[in-house]
């Protein structure tokens, strides 16, 4: 490994410390529930960021599915609550086709074109999960660097966070001929990265529940600058994980847990909790509202937060 690499890697992920944000964590949402935005609670928490996953060529494809429509429907709603919209990329999860994984030069197009009829936006991850490790691209975390590379350049004026990462920080070593571990897989993919990130972004969501922070802690020692949790909160119900649905008020307990590791992760900057809503028909649950409508005790827990009584 050349000096030249090394200074280059150090300064991406370690060596030029990008400070974290002064003051108040900020509390965002993360959900493409566009009624949210009208509803009384929402306004309470005082919430002025949330996020949406789109897929990557919302703007270029053939097929119209309906989400972009869906999109503007969302961006429009948050702009009018005056809300700043935090946009991930992804794969298209209504697509038969969503294992796909772009070239670079596909995704700088997509990309290119929402950039052109979105300019408003400016706070962005390249993409959503990249280490997912049932999905082709965490076989190849050098090209998710590149996807972030990729819109860095198109959008140098923009706030572009790395990561967005998930991954345990122990466990299997591999799944489906992917590195299954977060450390290995930021390792490779902070090599792929010729620009400094404006921050990194994380859904621990398996460690709120645990009530454990070993990813939290890869990832402070693997990095610097502002941290976003950009997808987390307490669980009810979540299919295909290790752990049993558990009450509302559990899942509070672990909201609350979330919320106090600021006091401890300096670097944490935004959280956003997903999601506004529970839907009844769906195997995740993390609504701070029930499907019902009712207000459930993790709403009342970040609502105290954000008066200050957290």
């Amino acid at each position: 490994m050349s000096r030249l690499f090394v200074s280059i890697a150090c300064a991406i992920g370690l060596g030029a410390a990008i400070p974290a944000a002064a003051g108040a964590v900020v509390i965002g949402i993360g959900d493409s529930n566009t009624a949210m935005f009208s509803d009384p609670r929402f306004a309470a928490l005082g919430i002025k960021t949330a996020r949406d996953v789109i897929p990557w060529d919302i703007i270029t494809r053939r097929a119209d599915r309906g989400d972009l429509a869906a999109f503007r429907g969302w961006l429009s709603a948050a702009q009018a609550q005056h809300v700043t919209p935090l946009v991930s990329f992804g794969a298209d999860d209504t697509n038969p086709a969503a294992n796909y994984v772009p070239s670079v030069g596909q995704y700088e197009t997509a990309v290119k074109a929402f950039l052109k009829d979105f300019p408003q936006i400016t706070d962005y991850t390249a993409w959503n999960e990249p280490d997912f490790s049932y999905r082709t691209l965490a076989r190849n975390p050098a090209l998710a660097a590149n996807y972030f590379n990729a819109l860095y350049t198109l959008c140098h004026h923009c706030t572009v966070l790395a990561g967005d990462v998930y991954l345990p920080a122990t466990g299997t070593a591999y799944i489906d001929h992917a590195v299954a571990t977060l450390g290995p897989w930021l390792r490779a993919y902070i090599k792929g990265l010729h620009h400094r990130p404006a921050g990194w972004a994380l859904h621990d969501y398996t460690e709120i529940r645990a009530h454990n922070t070993s990813q939290l802690s890869v990832l402070e020692s693997m990095t610097s600058g502002p941290i976003w949790l950009d997808e987390t909160g307490g669980v009810l119900r979540r299919g295909h994980w290790q752990y049993p649905n558990q009450s509302a008020s559990a899942a509070a307990k672990d909201e609350q847990y979330l919320l106090n590791l600021t006091r401890r992760y300096h670097r944490i900057a935004r959280i956003y909790h997903y999601q506004w809503q529970a839907n009844p028909l769906a195997g995740w649950d993390s609504g701070l509202i029930a499907a019902n409508g009712s207000t459930r005790p993790s709403y009342n827990v970040l609502l105290n937060w954000v008066e200050g009584r957290g």
